[in-house]
């Protein structure tokens, strides 16, 4: 993986690939798009493109021929979509964390990535579940609230009085 972000790290490259993404170019089309550098540094950066797997040079004749390589993309794709594979709930805030479905099911015990996972995404389906409460400030609240604690100042509690109990108030934006 880290072979094909090195190849399209560059914009350059990038560029390069949006031009063999509508037709296999010789190389002297490619470089002709690219009159502001020179012919080397042009070679330079497709040796890259071919060296991490985008691009694959073939020779015809006296000609040499680039084009894209499917088999990066295919690899790239499947990378991104492991990340992109999580609940519809999560799409609506973006918070940079993704709660994969199969890791909580309803009535499962719930663990401690599980239920930091639900504070940072906002996930209202845990609302009830648990709560949360901050130790700098001495309030509890939902899972889905507002508030935007420190991840290291929260305790999670599974119900209100257990909250109570330890010296934590309800939180006035959420209403627990």
């Amino acid at each position: 993986m880290d072979e094909l972000f090195k190849g399209v790290a560059d914009p350059l490259r990038r560029e390069v690939l949006e031009l063999l993404r509508k037709a296999p170019l010789n190389i002297n089309q490619i470089n002709d798009h690219f009159g502001h550098i020179s012919r080397q540094a042009v070679s330079k950066h497709l040796q890259v493109l071919e060296d991490t797997g985008w691009i694959r040079i073939y020779q015809a004749g006296r000609e040499r021929y680039g084009y894209l390589s499917r088999s990066a993309f295919f690899a790239f794709r499947e990378w991104v979509d492991s990340y992109l594979q999580w609940g519809a709930h999560s799409i609506d805030n973006d918070h940079g964390v993704f709660l994969d479905d199969t890791a909580y099911k309803k009535g499962m015990p719930l663990t401690q990535p599980v239920m930091l996972q639900a504070l940072l995404s906002k996930d209202k389906a845990f609302d009830g579940v648990f709560y949360t409460a901050v130790k700098t400030t001495g309030i509890f609240c939902k899972p889905s609230c507002s508030a935007n604690p420190r991840p290291d100042n929260v305790i999670f509690y599974d119900n209100k009085e257990d909250a109570v109990k330890n010296g934590y108030r309800a939180c006035k934006r959420c209403k627990p």
